[in-house]
């Protein structure tokens, strides 16, 4: 007789092959519904009745989607456009117009149908890793399914699948995580890396790896790192993106930090304490007050992290919140939150048999996302 643990392996497998088609699907049902409104909202604004674009797809190519097409057509230069000098495609880090560019050249599509095409399928697969994540912490596969549900319903996620950064940076985030989780060091790493070269806070997870490594194995491994080189490995990886995109920058500008000088005079960012910043944005417009708002109740959920002891998870969180709130512009603070999945995961966590409140959280979030949906559409700066 087969031992019980080879009988349960396929029905285990099975099972998760299940929800990885429900992960699918839920992701392509909500990205094909943030279509529909968007198509909807500029079909119903315009007074000839028609749809006024060239086709379907443009409505996901809007903002800093021109910066990144730009790169992937002409490369860097320093180029600014009239009515925002000193902006240059030196804001925007390398790796996504990358990706861009390599599947422009195996298939031939247009660069933004490229560029959705990888929002796409890269956000399903970290979708994947998610699941997979919920699983390594030995959590029901509910809460899983609710973090994932959540995070294709939250505000602005229609971004996974326009011609922006999230979904490769969320892909990425969910890798490196995952891969520490499971001591794949070197994986850890090269994720990390990589992660660092699509956008610049990409280098916090090198918070995450320290409070992971103090917490599991104290000082030892960073203090004498040839008695357990792992995780040193990971965390002298994790920076190698950001530093080969400040060499490539000196190489041709002769300013290693050119994207610093370029956000700095081409859209005004500049730093402050955050808590001055927030104290800034809370009282301004009711556009800056929205995205103040929205990032404060994200970090309120990322409490549930500590309810649930998931400290790193929660150290990696407070990290980056700090670090957006230390800009002095208020824009994307809602958007830049979405790739913190471990909030989504304690928000799976706190709604996880609880239908009424899981549907009730999910129709609220699908409902602000619907909004700005059509204000991204008709490229509202709400929606940036």
């Amino acid at each position: 007789m087969a031992p019980a643990s080879a009988i349960a392996r396929p029905a285990a497998d099975a099972h998760r092959l299940r929800d990885y088609a429900l992960i699918a699907g839920l992701a392509l049902g909500s990205r094909a519904l943030c279509l529909v409104i968007g198509a909807a909202a500029l079909f119903g604004a315009n007074p000839e009745g028609r749809l006024p674009t060239r086709d379907l797809l443009s409505i996901l190519v809007r903002w800093d989607a021109g910066w990144y097409l730009r790169i992937v057509e002409s490369g860097y230069d320093m180029w600014s456009p009239a009515d925002q000098p000193g902006a240059t495609t030196y804001a925007f880090f390398p790796v996504y117009p990358l990706l861009i560019r390599a599947t422009v050249a195996i298939t031939r599509l247009e660069p933004a149908t490229a560029g959705i095409l990888i929002s796409t399928v890269l956000f399903v697969l970290a979708l994947f890793l998610i699941y997979e994540y919920v699983r390594e912490l030995r959590l029901p596969r509910e809460v899983g399914m609710a973090a994932i549900l959540l995070l294709c319903c939250a505000p602005q996620s229609f971004v996974f699948s326009s011609v922006y950064t999230e979904s490769t940076f969320l892909f990425l985030l969910a890798a490196a995580m995952l891969a520490l989780r499971r001591r794949r060091y070197l994986w850890a790493g090269v994720a990390a890396a990589l992660l660092s070269g699509v956008r610049p806070n990409g280098i916090v997870f090198v918070v995450f790896a320290l409070a992971w490594t103090l917490r599991g194995a104290g000082w030892r491994p960073l203090l004498r790192p040839w008695t357990d080189p792992g995780p040193m490995l990971t965390i002298v990886l994790a920076p190698l993106g950001l530093v080969a995109f400040w060499w490539y920058c000196f190489a041709t500008t002769g300013d290693a930090f050119a994207q610093a000088t370029s956000i700095a005079h081409g859209w005004g960012w500049a730093a402050d304490w955050p808590w001055t910043n927030l104290r800034h944005h809370l009282r301004g417009n009711s556009t800056e007050r929205f995205w103040a708002w929205g990032s404060l109740l994200y970090f309120g959920a990322s409490l549930l992290l500590l309810r649930f002891r998931l400290y790193e998870e929660f150290v990696f969180c407070l990290a980056c919140f700090l670090l957006f709130w230390t800009s002095v512009l208020p824009n994307s603070l809602v958007r830049y939150a979405l790739v913190l999945f471990p909030i989504f995961i304690a928000l799976g966590r706190a709604t996880a048999g609880r239908p009424l409140a899981l549907a009730s959280l999910a129709g609220g979030l699908a409902a602000i996302n619907g909004f700005l949906m059509v204000a991204f559409a008709q490229q509202w700066r709400i929606s940036i």
